[in-house]
């Protein structure tokens, strides 16, 4: 398993200098942040990044994200024109990156991003990170719009009421029409270029603000996989987003889904009251789900692919470097557990041999 490590461009506060630095040396994880959903990713700005990873002996992992529009979600008139671009900012992509192996592209299906109440939820050993709490997120005030800061975008009042409406008049049946079709209209591209589209599940696990949820658990997954049978329709399986909800048990996903999983999220999380989590440190074995048992089942079903530790706690006052919950220490030091931990899982299991023939 290979490690990797999600960088926010020339904005984030951990260099690629830092990153260099690590033990195992990860992946860069990132996108083109400047610019804007549903246009085309220009040739010259990936080149541009290509030569910054070489200059720190970097190399590109799964991008995150090249993010799908609401045009492309709900299936109004610009789909196609967005569609077409994000076609080119594939090709874009292989072209540049031709060495790199099988690209990953990750999206995400919610109308939103990720929700969360708290930025900075104190524990009780002094460290602060990320949380959720239905009822507050319910009684949030939307009369002035919306804005969260892990969310990409500011909503009017008006601008989120109109979203509201078209999702609600939309239904679940017809999102997951619209998800079909930008699957059968991506897929045959992305597998022309040995990329595989890798779907981040809804996060939390469930609707919230009168939104849909449209990928929070097997059953979602089956229908989606089911809409485009193909290597290059896969997933991004975030152990912590599935985790949220109880009663999704994650080895046992992970034991169904390994041959779809591109690559994996690894983070914990623990839940306080109904659809109310926290962060929890990668090495709790009381949260919702040991990250630890997710590794040996990943290494037991054989899967060797990409991770990166996700979210974390901010540790040892480094809270003016940590942006919306990705503070650097505890990723990079759940990467490192993480990565040895199946390191010597794998050191530990059986040689394999080829049986010997005798001629007769």
């Amino acid at each position: 398993m290979q490690t990797a490590f999600r960088w926010y461009g020339h904005s984030d506060r951990v260099p690629l200098t830092w990153i260099r630095q690590m033990t195992p040396r990860p992946l860069v994880v990132t996108h083109l942040h400047h610019v804007p959903p549903g246009e085309v990713w220009p040739l010259e700005d990936l080149r541009r990044l290509r030569a910054e990873l070489t200059a720190h002996d970097l190399a590109l992992g799964p991008v995150e994200s090249v993010f799908w529009t609401d045009a492309m979600k709900l299936g109004q008139p610009e789909r196609d024109l967005h569609l077409e671009n994000y076609r080119r900012t594939l090709a874009h992509l292989r072209t540049v990156f031709p060495d790199s192996g099988e690209l990953i592209v990750t999206y995400n299906l919610m109308p939103l991003d990720w929700g969360r109440t708290e930025l900075a939820r104190l524990h009780p050993n002094g460290t602060h990170g990320l949380a959720y709490d239905h009822r507050a997120m319910a009684a949030l005030d939307l009369s002035h719009g919306l804005f969260l800061p892990g969310w990409s975008r500011r909503y009017s009042a008006e601008e989120f009421t109109a979203l509201q409406k078209s999702y609600a008049d939309l239904g679940i049946d017809g999102f997951w029409e619209n998800v079909r079709y930008a699957l059968a209209a991506l897929v045959p591209v992305a597998a022309e270029h040995g990329i595989r589209l890798a779907a981040h599940p809804n996060d939390p696990p469930w609707s919230y603000l009168g939104l849909p949820a449209l990928l929070t658990g097997p059953a979602d997954i089956r229908r989606l996989l089911a809409l485009y049978p193909h290597r290059s329709n896969a997933l991004c399986f975030c152990t912590g987003s599935y985790g949220a909800d109880p009663a999704n048990n994650i080895p046992a996903m992970v034991r169904e889904f390994k041959d779809s999983i591109a690559w994996a999220h690894l983070r914990a999380v623990k839940t306080t009251g109904e659809k109310c989590f926290h962060e929890a440190d990668h090495a709790n074995p009381d949260a919702n789900f040991d990250l630890l048992e997710v590794v040996r089942t990943l290494v037991d079903a054989g899967w060797d692919g990409i991770f990166r530790s996700d979210h974390g706690l901010d540790l040892f006052y480094e809270s003016d470097s940590a942006t919306n919950g990705y503070p650097a220490i505890d990723r990079y030091a759940a990467n490192k557990m993480l990565w040895a931990y199946q390191r010597a899982l794998t050191s530990a299991l059986p040689a394999r041999t080829t049986p010997s023939v005798t001629p007769t």
